[in-house]
Parts: structure tokens; C-alpha cells; sequence
């Protein structure tokens, strides 16, 4: 018997912060799709409100959809909950401020939504595409530093090697065990889709219903490192994350100001461990799982200190700073996976205070 689908609707959730540039690439992509958005929800923590509210207004009038534009305090987890209160569509998109969608990228993802009609699928997100879509930078007020460009330019084997090489990443743990669970659909392959391990956070799309139940980690503040990965482990517990190849999105990625060094090297490892520790108790893992993601979150740990302390002696003062960040956050480790379920978050907070990061 054929599938029935349904035709379903989605919202588009961007949480900006003094990217205006960013905003008029990404808007009319979003807009100029052949599936279009109910509602456009904008969530901004700029310094100044002022031109991210006149771009969104030049790049939506007369385009006929719901916009909803606020200005509130920083933080990525904060402002994409925050956007997540205004949905009311069946499913939501959270691309970032800079990612840029092929055309019929909208109607691929949602053509798996509407096809899971046993609503099995709590996420979806697109491919990733090394080149922009054709004329979309015609004109473009910023091009991407040469570090971005680089990283741009070797996404592709980069990933390959780190799914060949599951050892160093030991987020691999928890994220095979979820595919491992994840249901056996017939029509995957029809639909180029396959179940992932986690998504990244410029291009995550969720069941409306099924991220509303966990929202995005509320004690991730700042740039909340690691909450895509958070919330695609949550929403496990309402259905499998699929990735698919038939719709592609480029991340262009805007220019970052001076990083705070420190404070991104303690974010990187704190935020990991309590990402493991957390996910070790709520994915249900075997006291021999678990065992395994507190050694392979130590190993990762050692491994990013061994190399950020080997940039630092070449003369990377940046590398220098990463490697302090890093030690301040070293202990953390084993006190966040040693920590009752329930102190969890409380310990995060009280870790973060401690070593001095937002």
C-alpha cells in the first residue's frame, strides 16, 4: 500500500548576534525556496539591535510569511529556546545566521518529515556542500578569514577521517550507540537519507514536538559549545536523527572578532565532559559504555592539550592560551562523571564559576 503523507508546515528559527551582513545572504535563500517557512523567527543579541531589525525588514517585505524579530540577551542555547517558544509549525529549522540553502533544500528535508507517517524521525539535517550556491555571493559585503576557508575547503575528508577513526572523537561513543537503535524504515534509501550520529548546529531541523520536550541545554551559555550535539541526543529519546544527501546547505561563515582564547579551550573541554557524563545516564549505557566514554573524553582531552601545547611552542600565543583554558577545564573530567545525575547541572555551573567562563 502507498504511504499516505501529510503535508506538513515548518518555522525558521536564526539566532544572530552583529551579523547583519550574514542575515541578507541568508534570508532570501530561506525565502526563495520552493517550500517556504510559516513564520521567520530572528533572535538577536547584537550590540546594536538597530541594523539586524533593518536588514530583516528590507529582505522579508512583501514576501507574504510571519516575522518575528527580538533582541535579548547573548547566548546560542538561550536564543534558539528562546525562537523555539514563537513556533507553532509542525517542524522547525535552526540554520545559522551564515549557512546558505540550495534550492529545493527545504522540500527535501521536509519531504522525509511527511513521509515518516509512523513519526519516527525526530531530526533531519541536510549535506554539506563545499561550493555556495551558484550567484549567492554575488556582491557579498564579507568573504570567509583563511582559516574558515581552509576548514571550508577540507570538510569533506576531514569527516571521512573522523568516522574512520572513531577512537579520537569520543563523542562517537554515545553517537553509534543511537544509530545502532535507530528504526530500520524501508524508504531511507528512496529519500538518500541514513541515520547520523549527531547533527551540526548550522543546519539542525527537529520535530517541532520533539525538541519542545528538551529544549536546547539551558546551562550552555555563550556560544554553547557542543549544544547541537545535546540537543540531537535528546530528541533520540522521540525518534532517530537522519541525514540526508538531497538537500546541501554552504556555510559561509562570517569573520569572528577576537577570540577569547582561554575561555574557548575551558569552554571546549568542560562543556564535552558534561555533555558525556550527561548523555552516559540518559541514553541508558551499560556501566561498561560509560566506562568507555569517560576514557576515550580523557584520551580526546590529552590528545587536543598535546597539540595546542606543541602550537604553543612554535609561537602560537593562541595555542598558549587554548592549553591554559584547557588545564583549568582538565579536572572537570572526572568530577562531572562521578556527579549523581540529578547535581549535574548544578556542578556544571559551579565548574564554569570556578575557572572563569561564561
Amino acid at each position: 500500500m502507498p504511504h499516505q503523507a501529510q503535508a506538513l508546515s515548518f518555522d525558521v528559527v536564526i539566532a544572530t548576534r552583529n551579523r547583519p551582513e550574514a542575515l541578507a545572504l541568508t534570508i532570501p535563500l530561506l525565502l526563495g525556496q520552493s517550500r517556504r517557512p510559516e513564520k521567520l523567527i530572528i533572535i538577536d543579541s547584537s550590540d546594536d539591535h538597530a541594523p539586524v531589525a533593518q536588514v530583516v525588514a528590507d529582505t522579508t517585505a512583501g514576501q507574504g510569511i510571519e516575522v518575528i524579530v527580538e533582541h535579548t540577551k547573548r547566548g546560542t542555547a538561550r536564543q534558539r529556546n528562546r525562537g523555539l517558544s514563537h513556533v507553532s509549525a509542525d517542524v522547525v529549522f535552526f540554520p545559522d545566521d551564515d549557512t546558505l540553502f540550495f534550492p529545493g533544500t527545504s522540500a527535501a528535508i521536509m519531504d522525509i518529515y511527511e513521509r515518516d507517517t509512523s513519526r519516527q524521525v525526530a531530526a533531519v539535517n541536510p549535506a554539506v556542500s563545499l561550493t555556495p550556491p551558484e550567484g549567492a555571493l554575488d556582491g557579498a559585503a564579507y568573504g570567509m578569514s583563511q582559516s574558515h576557508t581552509r576548514e571550508a575547503r577540507t570538510v569533506g575528508w576531514r569527516t571521512r577521517l573522523g568516522r574512520l577513526l572513531p577512537d579520537i572523537n569520543p563523542r562517537f561513543v554515545i553517537g553509534r550507540i543511537l544509530v545502532d537503535r535507530a528504526p530500520d524504515l524501508s524508504w531511507l534509501d528512496e529519500l538518500e537519507a541514513k541515520p547520523v550520529e549527531w547533527m551540526t548546529g548550522f543546519r539542525m531541523t527537529f520535530r517541532t514536538e520533539a525538541l519542545r520536550a528538551t529544549g536546547f541545554e539551558p546551562v550552555f551559555g555563550g556560544y554553547s559549545l557542543f549544544e547541537d550535539t545535546d540537543a540531537s541526543w535528546a530528541v533520540s529519546e522521540f525518534g532517530c536523527v537522519l541525514g540526508t544527501r538531497r538537500g546541501q546547505v554552504y556555510h559561509h561563515r562570517f569573520p569572528s572578532g577576537r577570540a577569547d582564547r582561554y575561555g574557548l579551550g575551558a569552554m571546549g573541554l568542560a562543556n564535552l565532559a558534561y555533555l558525556m557524563a550527561k548523555h552516559s545516564t540518559d541514553r541508558g549505557l551499560t556501566a561498561a559504555q560509560r566506562r568507555e566514554a569517560l576514557r576515550k573524553t580523557r584520551s580526546y582531552a590529552r590528545l587536543r592539550m598535546l597539540a595546542a601545547r606543541l602550537r604553543a611552542l612554535r609561537g602560537d600565543r593562541g595555542a598558549a592560551e587554548d592549553l591554559r583554558g584547557m588545564k583549568a577545564a582538565w579536572p572537570s573530567i572526572d568530577r562531572l562523571f562521578a556527579a549523581p545525575r540529578a547535581d549535574l547541572a548544578r556542578l556544571y555551573l559551579d565548574i564554569k564559576h570556578e575557572i572563569g567562563i561564561d
